[in-house]
């Protein structure tokens, strides 16, 4: 029988500025589940890391420009959301309105459909963005107010993979044991919202066994397996979206493979943007010859100007 166990650290306390992450989390770990043991992987939400770091903002203390407030009046985007979105240096690729049959989706996985209603109204759109170092961002640039108090956001981590070196080494200071760890971020996608890893040290984020043989002895077009993301979306069942209060868990029991230098930020497209927008361009002309003459030139005059 093979076992990987999800153990959720249900002790951490309320995280504020300064303080020691590597320190509590390892005493958790002691008291929740014996301690950390060789080769355990621990995800923690990059809530806790920002607020670790310092990383929140006052919603008040922020002035929106001319080009957030234009881009709010033709959207209904919060311009001071808009605002904190430009102050971290991040691109907006599309901004996706959230009315009409997203809002359908929403009310209907929605337990309360009143709130839904409201969060919707306030929110009126999303953001997808790219940073600096290439991470694309489905829900405004990692700007998150949950869970904390009101006119209070956090911001993601200035260097994530740098942030799970730093608390990895120091775990292993305390505890005298190899570990990995990763930094999680809930994402949108299409029908819903899943945690994808924005930082990590000490694993392999991506198997590289693509064209490994399979059980019939056949080269396999795939085996480029995101095992960073994977870990982080099994971690997310732990944490809970809501009032869980679960902000970092322990996974034991998976083989992976160590690597001391790769880590999230360099498995993105090369290039950061420039690869980004490639990859789009190349997508959008291969999709055009799939389409009537009228989309196929609309597609392929789309492509120029990404």
């Amino acid at each position: 029988m093979k076992k990987i166990e999800v153990l959720g650290l249900a002790t951490i306390p309320k995280i504020r500025q300064g303080d020691k992450l590597a320190e509590i989390i390892a005493s958790a770990a002691e008291q929740e589940i014996g301690g950390l043991q060789k080769n355990d992987i621990v995800i923690l939400t990059s809530k806790i890391v920002s607020k670790a770091q310092g990383r929140t903002r006052r919603m008040a203390d922020v002035v929106p420009g001319e080009k957030a407030q234009f881009i709010s009046q033709k959207t209904g985007k919060d311009p001071v959301w808009l605002q904190m979105i430009f102050d971290q240096g991040d691109e907006i690729l599309a901004i996706v309105p959230l009315k009409g049959i997203i809002e359908k989706h929403i009310i209907d996985a929605s337990q309360d459909t009143a709130v839904s209603t409201e969060l919707v109204e306030h929110e009126q759109a999303l953001c997808i963005t790219l940073d600096r170092a290439g991470r694309v961002h489905t829900c405004d640039a990692g700007i998150d107010g949950s869970n904390h108090e009101k006119g209070i956001v956090s911001l993601l981590p200035t260097d994530p993979d740098q942030a799970a070196r730093d608390i990895r080494l120091e775990l292993q200071k305390i505890t005298g044991k190899k570990l990995a760890v990763i930094l999680a971020d809930t994402e949108i996608i299409p029908i819903g919202t899943m945690d994808f890893a924005i930082g990590s040290s000490g694993i392999e984020p991506v198997s590289r066994q693509f064209g490994q043989k399979d059980i019939f002895d056949k080269p396999k077009f795939g085996g480029i397996d995101l095992i960073a993301h994977e870990l982080c979306a099994a971690s997310a069942l732990v944490f809970g979206q809501t009032g869980a209060g679960i902000p970092v868990a322990v996974i034991r029991g998976y083989d992976y493979q160590i690597n001391e230098y790769a880590n999230v930020a360099n498995t993105m497209l090369a290039g950061a943007s420039g690869g980004f927008a490639t990859a789009v361009k190349q997508t959008l002309i291969a999709t055009s010859w799939t389409k009537p003459l009228f989309k196929r030139l609309l597609l392929r005059l789309a492509a120029r100007f990404v």
